[in-house]
């Protein structure tokens, strides 16, 4: 069977699995940019840089607070991901 067959197969036996895949890397990939950025996100990523966890905290309740939706993605697709069938 050809690497392409083979995709296609496991594609078909767990469709929410790859579903969960894509929520998962969406929420990921914006929480990746949003500590590239000034504001909030910046001043996470400084203060978990350094260390200081007691810093990076509040910027993380408001990054959930903010963005909730992308929050829900990642958590939803784990869950997809590694959920039983």
């Amino acid at each position: 069977m050809s690497f392409t067959g083979r995709i296609g197969d496991v594609v078909a036996d767990r469709p929410l699995a790859l579903v969960g895949v894509v929520l998962a890397l969406a929420g990921v990939t914006h929480f990746a940019a949003w500590t590239e950025g000034a504001g909030p996100g910046g001043q996470f990523a400084d203060a978990l840089g350094q260390g200081n966890l007691t810093g990076a905290m509040p910027e993380l309740a408001t990054y959930a607070t903010v963005h909730p939706a992308y929050v829900a993605a990642a958590v939803v697709g784990v869950a997809l991901v590694f959920g039983g069938d």
